[in-house]
């Protein structure tokens, strides 16, 4: 079943795949040479194909400048598990017998 996203929701979604394709550049700065200059990009998220839907919508029904195109950028969320061991120290007043 769609579902129909608020403004504020759409925009919230694509400043956080802003921030996210951002860090991706920083990381990777070579995908910068697979995007025309002048591009207007239009982000999809892999994993939410209501937002996808609206964004699109709403990209489209912007006039596009003859010498810019659309490119679309989907993003797709990975998650890394990474152990973090934490060591705590207590002070004892001897040490106890093993």
């Amino acid at each position: 079943m769609e579902k129909k996203l608020m403004p504020e929701e759409i925009a919230d979604k694509v400043f956080e795949l802003t921030e996210q394709f951002n860090q991706y550049v920083f990381d990777n700065p070579t995908i910068l040479d697979s995007i025309p200059d002048r591009s207007v990009l239009v982000f999809l998220d892999a994993d939410d194909p209501d937002f996808n839907k609206a964004n699109v919508e709403l990209a489209e029904s912007f006039p596009q400048p003859a010498d810019s195109r659309r490119v679309y950028v989907r993003m797709q969320k990975h998650v890394r598990i990474i152990e973090q061991v934490e060591w705590e120290a207590e002070i004892l007043p001897s040490p106890e017998p093993t």
